[in-house]
């Protein structure tokens, strides 16, 4: 009754040093500086759609299925599933079946008592018998002070943070993908003002070097057509090298070799998202893969402290075995060949040089890692979504603004043309318009690119439960 009594005393024991985590509070602003529409449904939605682009559609649901970093992340979950159920597993008490025959001889040379074992048939002395053996083997570390348990509670949210860092390459291969193909089509749209500047520019020399042979100019003019020519030109070159890497960057993210990208609509007629739902800052706390991620990391780290303690007290161990054992094998399976054998065994360290204590210390060193590095971490969120409300409500602006400056350049440009060609004004105010025209027109292609790719940076930074619906997309393939 007493020994089962102190067993019982075992269980109750069992996870007497748990890891104590609060919940860190976290000062959060309670609105964003910028001005933003805090409704919070539309971060479900499948946000690219919303530029109502079919290609582009296609190409996100194609990286989510292929793309090779974020194959690597699902199956780093499951390296870490199978290290936390390991962990989890040295809860339960280990059996092992072991069995086997073995014939022994001992030496009669052995000295006992000062003097020489006599053999013989006549002594008693057996020298030479067989052994059979079946045992069933028992081994259970009983988790008095909770150190299991808090290594398993560590391994738990090891996993849960891969399973955060899974979600937030799912939102960098969105944004990636996303991103990717706006510099393209800003590409093709630069490559086409080149076309049309090199065209432009072209008839500009042949007028100029008409104007020559009738003697109304000189040489120079036709020579300073010609280079800005050259100059439309050199940049049409450019594109047309930066295109295919483009979509090279581009296929990569698909998780397939480098080829060609079809093509969706246009830059330009891209739709802008009518509202663009921010939220609280609070609720980044909870929607963030990262910001979770590092709070798991935080709870992981935790947790080991927790487990390093329990290293200062004893740790009791269960064995024992039961089988068969006999020496001759007619006899193995009858009763007198019944063994059996259980104890408690435990150890205390009691000198380490010091080791534990520096094994917690290490623990807790990581702990406060962890806490400022989610601190950090939140921090940083808040940065990217002030910056991104930023771009947001100033990019529009700033397209409007270039195309209006594109409309007057071209009036500017068609005048100069016309006095130039009636010989009222040198070369120059043609070729200021010129060069004035072409910059805009790369710069409003640019500024609208600017414009939608700061769409993606805020639905990245705010990430919205949209990943919800990326990440089943994902793991679908996985599941099938």
């Amino acid at each position: 009754m007493c020994k089962l009594s102190l067993i019982l005393l075992a269980f109750m024991l069992g996870g007497c040093i748990k890891p104590d985590y609060v919940e860190q509070y976290i000062e959060t602003p309670e609105h964003w500086r910028m001005d933003a529409y805090e409704g919070s449904t539309l971060c479900n939605a499948q946000w690219w759609k919303q530029f109502e682009d079919p290609v582009l559609d296609e190409l996100v649901f194609v990286a989510l299925n292929n793309n090779q970093d974020l194959q690597l992340a699902i199956y780093r979950v499951l390296e870490y599933y199978a290290k936390f159920k390991v962990v989890q597993s040295e809860l339960f008490p280990f059996l092992n079946g072991t069995g086997g025959y073995n014939r022994t001889q001992l030496s009669i040379a052995l000295p006992t008592a000062g003097q020489v074992i006599p053999s013989g048939p006549n002594t008693g002395f057996i020298r030479r018998f067989n052994d059979y053996n079946g045992l069933l083997n028992l081994n259970w570390e009983l988790d008095f002070w909770g150190q299991i348990q808090n290594a398993s509670a560590a391994a738990y949210a090891d996993m849960l943070s891969q399973v955060e860092a899974r979600r937030a390459v799912v939102v960098t291969v969105v944004k990636s993908v996303v991103n990717g193909y706006i510099l393209l089509r800003q590409l093709d749209a630069q490559l086409e003002v080149s076309r049309q500047t090199v065209a432009s520019r072209l008839e500009s020399y042949n007028l100029a070097k008409d104007r020559f042979h009738l003697g109304e100019t000189s040489m120079l003019e036709v020579i300073q057509a010609e280079a800005e020519m050259e100059t439309a030109i050199i940049r049409e070159i450019e594109y047309e090298r930066q295109i295919p890497q483009a979509e090279n960057h581009l296929s990569i993210l698909l998780g397939q070799n480098p080829r060609d990208i079809i093509r969706g609509k246009a830059l330009n007629t891209f739709t802008y998202p009518f509202a663009i739902p921010a939220g609280l800052p609070s609720d980044l706390l909870r929607r963030r893969p990262d910001i979770v991620q590092a709070e798991q990391k935080l709870r992981s780290a935790n947790a080991s402290v927790a487990e390093a303690r329990t290293l200062f007290f004893p740790q009791f161990t269960l064995t024992g075995f039961y089988g068969q054992e006999s020496a001759r094998l007619r006899d193995f399976l009858h009763f007198p060949a019944n063994t059996w054998q259980y104890g408690l065994n435990f150890v205390q360290p009691i000198f380490n040089a010091g080791q534990i204590y520096y094994t917690v210390q290490e623990a807790l060193a990581v702990r406060d890692e962890a806490l400022f590095f989610y601190k950090q971490t939140i921090l940083n969120a808040f940065k990217e979504v002030e910056d991104s409300l930023i771009a947001t409500q100033t990019n529009q602006q700033l397209v409007k603004e270039h195309e209006k400056q594109v409309e007057i350049l071209y009036v500017y440009l068609r005048l100069a043309k016309l006095r130039y060609s009636e010989g009222e004004t040198d070369y120059l105010n043609v070729l200021d318009a010129e060069r004035q025209l072409f910059d805009t027109q790369l710069q409003l292609v640019q500024s609208q690119a600017d414009n939608f790719n700061a769409v993606v940076d805020l639905y990245s930074a705010l990430g919205g439960g949209w990943v919800d619906d990326a990440d089943t997309a994902a793991l679908q393939k996985f599941c099938e």
